[in-house]
């Protein structure tokens, strides 16, 4: 029984001594001498209240037929450290996707989709240039450290907005989709047709939601080296070609579907030819996410950043 006496005292005593311990760390950390202190102090805030001038170079992702290299430049304002406007704009210059090569070599052409294999380029749908008005939000900053000797402020930031980009892509046609039935003239002439068809083009102004991410490395207190992904999702004929059909029913009975069927498909079967048409319209657009990623170079103005304290 004095044992278990003895037992319970010394457990008694470690307890109290915890408690003692613990208050007075706690009375350390309240009255000590960084109580009350900033986290952070004299913090240089590289944005706020600053313009930024961004010379771009990017280029496309994941594209089937043209990838885009763009040149531009963006101009942002920053009301505070976290949070500012931007407009850009971009050019582009067209570059043919291994795809497009391999069309252009094996495909058999001689259809209104690909009259001739050889000018399957001039037919698909290029971006031509990119403006964009979008607010920045920077959630977080830090140091960036390379093997402990190349040190540099970052921060990650968000953008979103809308943009305009100009597209040209292959006009819009409603011609013959068959030589079957036809005299010599006659098919000689709808084959000129599709030829003609081929090369004709067409612009238009595509309005869209933008949106994406990125990182900005400040070499110094105004300039800095930033690494950004953009996404730009709209629809456009990227191949020029008739993907969706203009009729609602199809099938020899006029009760199936032509939901994701061309104008080629759901009409070859037609026995009267006046109406196997292929046709290109704006229902052969299909959506496309239109990524992009782009090297920049900022230089803020003023130069010198405003420094907390």
């Amino acid at each position: 029984m004095a044992s278990m006496k003895r037992l319970f005292g010394t457990l008694v005593l470690a307890g109290a001594s915890l408690v003692t311990s613990s208050a007075a760390a706690q009375d350390i950390q309240i009255r000590g001498p960084l109580a009350g202190a900033r986290s952070v102090a004299r913090l240089v805030r590289y944005r706020e209240n600053r313009l930024s001038l961004t010379p771009t170079v990017g280029i496309t992702l994941q594209d089937e037929f043209s990838r885009e290299l763009y040149f531009g430049l963006r101009a942002n304002y920053h009301f505070a450290d976290w949070i500012g406007v931007g407009v850009g704009f971009v050019g582009a210059a067209g570059l043919d996707t291994s795809l497009t090569t391999q069309i252009t070599a094996r495909s058999p052409g001689n259809t209104p989709n690909i009259p001739a294999r050889a000018n399957f380029p001039q037919q698909i749908g290029r971006r031509d240039y990119m403006i964009d008005l979008y607010a920045t939000f920077i959630p977080l900053r830090g140091k960036f450290a390379l093997f402990q000797n190349l040190v540099a402020d970052l921060d990650l930031y968000f953008v979103a907005g809308v943009a305009f980009v100009g597209v040209t892509e292959r006009a819009d046609f409603s011609l013959g989709s068959q030589t079957t039935g036809l005299d010599s003239v006659a098919a000689n002439n709808l084959r000129r047709s599709w030829a003609n068809s081929q090369s004709a083009r067409a612009s238009r102004l595509a309005v869209a939601p933008t949106f994406g991410f990125g990182l900005n490395f400040f070499i110094n207190r105004f300039v800095s080296v930033n690494v950004e992904y953009r996404a730009t999702p709209f629809s456009w004929n990227r191949s020029g070609t008739d993907e969706n059909s203009t009729v609602s029913r199809c099938g020899a009975a006029g009760n199936a579907s032509c939901e994701g069927f061309s104008d080629l498909v759901s009409t070859y079967f037609e026995t009267n030819a006046a109406r196997r048409v292929s046709a290109v319209t704006s229902d052969d657009r299909t959506l496309s996410f239109n990524q992009m990623v782009s090297l920049g170079v900022s230089i803020f103005l003023p130069t010198a950043p405003r420094i907390g304290p």
